[in-house]
């Protein structure tokens, strides 16, 4: 068995106590892939830096995908050990730890592509727990734990499991006054689930929102104004550049009628947005530079006035099993979400938020095949959510959507027959708008991690939003 050299001592007791019980153990600083068995220890790792806490989730990747043939074909044992305080962040946490969360979500779609292994997220404790202690927590629960793939272990409690319960919006507080002469910063609201969620708000309550994306608007030619369609574009495009004689691959010719389509839905986003009574103004900028971000938002804080709420809706996928997928699949999809987080909350930490709202993916609650950087992505939103709620207190909103799938947005055709045949009730674009606002608007502030499904959709029920909680 290979055990990750965790730098506090923890590892190398480890590897004895399994030892005087017939496990042969070593201590690896990098996983070969020939191991039949891995506990990764970096979760654990003293932290002095946010960008310490995220190299530990790409180590996790790394580790993973090291041992990834090996447990798909002949099985074995993978097990991650983290330290957000027992019980996955839902009873606090430090907020460095917090941005390792995602080792959680790499178990649980590593337990979902590799049916023949045995796979685990351990959250430890260690508040108060000398390294020998740590080192017999670990080795209990290894041989004698349940088959649960999240357990929380905390100092005299009993082992914590984390599940979801059903749970109605309670409406448990009269219509949350928002303040309408603040900014909203939005990523990934000029286009798809995000705007329809945006345009929802905005029809509940005037507001003035500042869209952020990476597409640079430019002014359309001429020759498109009457193609409608994507067909109708390509052809457009490709009369023009054959009438000119020029050439153009398959490739570039998409690249240029995505490109027209990005920038159609962002001009009518923006339109609609100011059609309901609010202000818009999208800004183009990478939210991965944290430079280009700062100086953009310095902008806005000029022509707008105060920021006051964020809602961070960016992402991208890369869907590639554990095995397959490479070190840029994994930095892509990644960065875009827990980066962009990170840049957005240093960019913004001298400002009255009053709202923050995230959008992770329910990827990150069960897991999905192909998508371990989404799902340990979405996890680090979710526990981020959690400490800004608790660093921000009653001044502020925190809310972070687990979305099932929708009815569109990155859902394509094939995709959507694909959920359709496995029985899965994607989320109605006008009905899951819905529930985003009413959530905001209404939703108990102490549920800050919900689920919402579309399994009841067909009933006109949304009873399907799920919050989590630690069970002893």
């Amino acid at each position: 068995m290979a055990i990750t050299d965790d730098e506090t001592g923890i590892a190398p007791l480890l590897a004895d106590k399994l030892k005087t019980h017939g496990i042969q153990a070593e201590v690896v600083r990098s996983v070969p892939n020939h191991a039949s068995g891995v506990v990764f220890l970096g979760g654990l790792r003293s932290l002095t830096t946010e960008s310490e806490a995220l190299a530990v989730n790409y180590e996790a990747f790394a580790a993973a995908k090291s041992v990834a043939q090996q447990l798909t074909a002949r099985g074995g044992l993978f097990v991650t050990v983290q330290s957000t305080g027992g019980a996955f962040g839902l009873r606090g946490m430090g907020s460095q730890q917090a941005w390792t969360s995602g080792l959680s979500g790499l178990i649980k779609t590593a337990a979902l592509e590799w049916p023949k292994a045995s796979v685990k997220a351990i959250d430890l404790e260690m508040t108060g727990l000398t390294k020998e202690q740590a080192a017999d927590a670990i080795t209990a629960e290894l041989l004698w734990g349940g088959p649960e793939v999240e357990v929380g272990l905390r100092i005299n409690e009993p082992r914590v499991t984390v599940h979801a319960e059903p749970a109605s919006l309670s409406k448990s507080v009269s219509k949350r006054v928002l303040n309408q002469k603040g900014v909203i910063v939005v990523t990934g609201g000029a286009r798809g689930v995000t705007a329809a969620a945006l345009q929802a708000f905005a029809e509940a309550v005037p507001l003035r929102f500042v869209l952020l994306g990476r597409t640079a608007l430019t002014e359309e030619p001429a020759i498109f104004t009457h193609a409608n369609t994507e067909a109708e574009l390509r052809q457009t495009l490709f009369d023009s550049y054959k009438a000119n004689g020029q050439k153009m691959t398959p490739r570039e010719l998409s690249t240029r009628v995505q490109a027209i389509l990005a920038n159609r839905e962002i001009k009518e986003t923006l339109h609609t947005l100011k059609q309901l009574g609010s202000h818009a103004s999208y800004y183009a900028v990478d939210i991965q530079d944290q430079q280009a971000l700062a100086h953009t938002l310095s902008e806005v804080r000029r022509e707008w006035g105060q920021i006051t709420g964020i809602i961070h809706g960016a992402g991208v996928l890369a869907d590639k099993r554990i095995a397959d997928k490479t070190s840029e699949n994994f930095d892509l999809v990644f960065r875009t979400k827990v980066v962009g987080l990170s840049n957005l909350l240093a960019a913004t930490q001298q400002d009255p938020l009053d709202m923050l709202v995230l959008f992770s993916s329910i990827a990150a609650r069960l897991g999905n095949i192909g998508q371990c950087d989404y799902a340990m992505a979405n996890e680090i939103l979710n526990k981020i959510a959690v400490v800004q709620a608790s660093q921000r207190g009653a001044d502020c909103i925190v809310k972070s959507f687990n979305w099932g799938a929708w009815d569109g947005g990155m859902v394509t055709p094939s995709l959507r027959t694909h959920f359709t045949d496995r029985g899965v009730n994607l989320i109605p674009i006008e009905q899951g708008a819905r529930v985003f606002v009413e959530e905001l608007l209404f939703g108990d502030r102490e549920q800050i991690e919900v689920v919402i499904t579309g399994d009841r959709v067909g009933q006109g029920i949304w009873e399907d939003r799920y919050e989590l909680s630690a069970n002893c």
